[in-house]
């Protein structure tokens, strides 16, 4: 049989007479929108609807995720159930809607199975353009106000404005959120009709061809600028945000719209450099049609390499474009697929926390240069189509409970079969130091991706295991599931902070005494040199003994805007916290698991809370609350350690001086790039000091002589001290309360409540008074005057030999 020979155009006409019927059988799962019916497609691993989609008035089909694409219905049919044959979707598409096949030298004529009536021929058409509206650029001043809602979607969530390079509007893309929270852009543009003349604002494309970039106004005020190449508006301006060195652009359309923009806009830029941001996508091989026949999960599909996945493709019709045009090009490696949620970009990283420096330090370390074309690329080569896991089909799995129904649902067979199955290998573990299961690699369900495993998760699971094999019955429960994945996870756990601390090698420099004064601004003297070791230590202490001892918290003093919390957010790096705690809810402590430092900025909560509550919460080991998901409360020992911030000069609350506080006050220029090159090495010297047996507290004598006048400078002060100080001074025998109410604060006896004699009672304790029993028939306490009259307890001592200056060339 030959293709030839095939009425295809009759056959693509019935079948578009029974558009929609036919789109029912094939794609179940959808539903029409508007002129299109929008389903999942089933030869890839598809979560989100509207990527795939079919006209039902022109037959025209198109997967835009992998660029897959069709003229009729009978392609379609060809693409979904024959792996592309298009004379056996002919055949097929032909007996399902009556159109008689003609005589093929293979005996008799053919005839469809089913006879209707045949559908009217339709009548021919004088070849018309798509439309016959045009875009006008720039939109003309006249053209008022674009409207502000599309008649069928509603108000846009956001939109974004193509400028020419001389900044006037070209047109706008406005995203709208979908029914299932996806999203659809939808351009916005001032056009003309070519018949009758109309001008209006259409929601239509730009242009069928030569479609403008984004940025391009952007480009043209930054001459000299490199060109920072991403897909979609919103990456655009979130890179343009953070990198204002560079001009960001993007183009409409997505992957496959790059192919009908115009690059013709940068080709007399002074200076011809540009970079490429790929976005990191995981799509997976398509299904074969024995694969859907057997109901392989598409999830189950290997990934696409880098080179085939959408992003990198769009992107290498990009560096095409530029290099014609004698351009530089770039391109940022990024992860390999999977190791990213499927389609992550430079938002995505922004939205992680990645800073400006970071951005620029990824761009510098993984951006490789792409060499011109010198030659005519070669056809790329079809690869072997894959075995669609029937190797695996006949994985023995031992000890399975099965009863007269079949596979038994019980805790012991989900175990079994998931410890068992090998795309389950290396998928979930047990994170030791965040206390929860993740999933280490991509679950073989569709949307599996990495990170923490939720109750999603479970129920995905547990639909996985029902379709694994229909001839068992096996339909576990959730619940079930969720226990067999935890026992599987705990045999597979591991500690990521551990892991990289011991990862790391010292190179025999000393950095750790003198890490505030070189990154940070602050003094160096022999209390700042320990307060830098031992908060270090301490943090690496608590990551290898979680629970021990050690709480102090670091509070960085300075200006605001400084950035104190970013250099606490470096150290901290992907095991930072800065959200606000609520001390009186214990289950907002869980907001603590998985970070190794946790920043209270401006002191927050910490600083509004009483003294006793503040002590409470830094000297706890261990806390205990019910986590998100979580069945049962858990008693988690700290693995974290704190830092503060503050713009203040008197921020304690705490009476007694606040020993848990190690204020350093910043005030030389901070070196943020620094501080980043040092972490490794800081935590491997910290490491090294924690092995040997250092101690990281103050001794008594320390605490005395270099902890507390610095801790007591913070202090809020209370004028009764000052009131009082001189006549508790020139005192040379015991006296009482009474005598200094009555005395030098001149109140009679109804003003000594017990708050004014609390008040009294801290200040001569700060003094060094001695509070004394006297017994005269009753019991009488009494002060003994300071030990050292007239010399003020907050004196310098000399520097300790060997803290200050241990650092050679910071």
């Amino acid at each position: 049989m030959t293709e030839k020979k095939l009425p295809f155009a009759e056959i693509a006409a019935a079948c578009l007479q029974r558009a929609e019927e036919l789109l029912r059988e094939w794609l179940p799962d959808g539903k029409c929108d508007g002129h299109e019916w929008k389903a999942l497609n089933p030869n890839r691993a598809d979560s989100k609807v509207g990527s795939f989609s079919v006209s039902v008035t022109n037959g025209h089909w198109a997967d835009f995720a992998t660029d897959d694409r069709g003229g009729d219905l009978v392609s379609l049919n060809a693409y979904l159930f024959h792996g592309g044959d298009q004379g056996k979707a002919a055949v097929e598409c032909a007996e399902r809607v009556g159109v008689a096949l003609p005589d093929l030298g293979k005996g008799k004529p053919r005839r469809p199975k089913r006879t209707p009536p045949p559908p009217p021929a339709a009548p021919e058409k004088p070849a018309e353009p798509r439309t016959w509206w045009k875009p006008i650029w720039p939109v003309p001043q006249d053209a008022g106000d674009p409207p502000v809602a599309n008649p069928r979607r509603g108000v846009p969530s956001r939109f974004f404005e193509y400028r020419d390079p001389a900044g006037l509007l070209i047109g706008r893309v406005c995203r709208f959120v979908t029914s299932n929270g996806g999203k659809d852009d939808i351009p916005l543009v001032f056009a003309e009709h070519a018949q009758d003349g109309r001008r209006e604002w259409r929601w239509m494309a730009f242009a069928e061809d030569n479609r403008p970039l984004y940025g391009l106004d952007r480009a043209a005020a930054k001459p000299e600028a490199s060109l920072l190449f991403v897909e979609g508006e919103k990456c655009a301006d979130a890179g343009q945000g953070e990198l204002p060195e560079l001009a960001a652009m993007a183009w409409p359309g997505g992957c496959n719209g790059v192919g009908k923009v115009d690059f013709t806009s940068l080709a007399d830029r002074p200076v011809k450099k540009a970079i490429l941001w790929p976005d990191c996508d995981a799509k997976r091989e398509k299904l074969t049609k024995e694969e859907k026949e057997a109901g392989v999960d598409p999830a189950s599909k290997p990934l696409l390499p880098e080179d085939k996945q959408p992003g990198t493709k769009a992107m290498a019709k990009v560096a095409e474009q530029l290099h014609a045009m004698g351009y530089k090009v770039w391109r940022v490696e990024i992860p390999e697929p999977g190791e990213k949620p499927d389609g992550w970009d430079i938002a995505d990283a922004i939205e992680e926390g990645w800073t400006a420096a970071t951005l620029e330090a990824f761009i510098k370390d993984k951006a490789r240069l792409l060499p011109p074309p010198v030659a005519e690329s070669e056809p790329a080569s079809t690869p072997t189509e894959p075995d669609g896991g029937q190797g695996q089909k006949g994985t023995f799995i031992p000890d399975l409970i099965f009863t007269r129904d079949g596979l038994k649902n019980c805790l012991s067979n989900v175990y079994q079969v998931l410890s068992h199955r090998p795309e389950w290998q290396g998928v979930v573990a047990y994170d030791e130091f965040s206390l929860c299961v993740v999933k280490r690699k991509p679950p073989p369900f569709a949307g599996g991706s990495l990170g923490e495993w939720d109750s999603t998760d479970d129920s995905r699971t547990a639909l996985w295991l029902a379709k694994l094999n229909t001839g068992w019955s096996f339909t576990p429960s959730s619940d079930i599931v969720a226990e067999a994945i935890e026992v599987l996870a705990r045999a597979n756990a591991f500690h990521p902070v551990r892991d990289y601390l011991h990862a790391l090698k010292w190179d025999g420099t000393r950095r750790l005494n003198g890490w505030l004064t070189k990154y940070l601004g602050v003094e160096l003297n022999p209390y700042t040199a320990r307060v830098a070791r031992w908060w270090l230590m301490g943090a690496v202490k608590r990551a290898l003994k979680p629970g021990c001892k050690f709480d102090y918290c670091l509070v960085l003093e300075g200006p605001q805007g400084k950035g104190k919390s970013t250099a606490l957010a470096i150290l901290g790096g992907d095991w930072f916290g800065d959200t606000d705690l609520d001390l009186a809810h214990k289950d907002s402590m869980s907001a603590l698991r998985g970070k190794l430092i946790y920043e209270i900025a401006e002191l927050g909560a910490l600083a509004r809370s009483e003294e006793k509550r503040q002590k409470s919460f830094l000297s706890r080991r261990q806390d205990e609350y019910r986590p998100v998901y979580g069945r049962r409360e858990i008693k988690a020992p700290r693995q974290v350690v704190f830092g503060g911030s503050t713009n203040e000069f008197e921020w304690n609350k705490d009476p007694t001086g606040g020993r848990r506080f190690w204020p350093a006050e910043c005030v030389g220029e901070f070196d943020l790039d620094g501080l980043r090159q040092a972490r490794d090495q800081l935590f491997a010297e910290a490491l090294q000091a924690v092995l040997a047996g250092e101690r990281c507290y103050p001794t008594p004598q320390e605490q005395q002589e270099l902890f507390d006048p610095r801790q007591l400078r913070v202090q809020q002060q209370d004028d009764i001290g000052n009131a009082i100080h001189d006549w508790v001074y020139a005192q040379l025998s015991a006296f009482t309360i009474w005598e200094i109410v009555s005395g030098p604060l001149k109140l009679d006896a109804s003003k000594l409540t017990r708050d004014l004699q609390t008040r009294i009672g801290q200040a001569l304790a700060r003094f060094g008074c001695k509070k004394v029993e006297k017994r005269n028939g009753t019991i009488r306490f009494a002060y003994e005057p300071p030990p050292e009259k007239g010399q003020d307890q907050e004196t310098d001592k000399p520097a300790q030999s060997g803290w200050e200056d241990d650092d050679v060339g910071f």
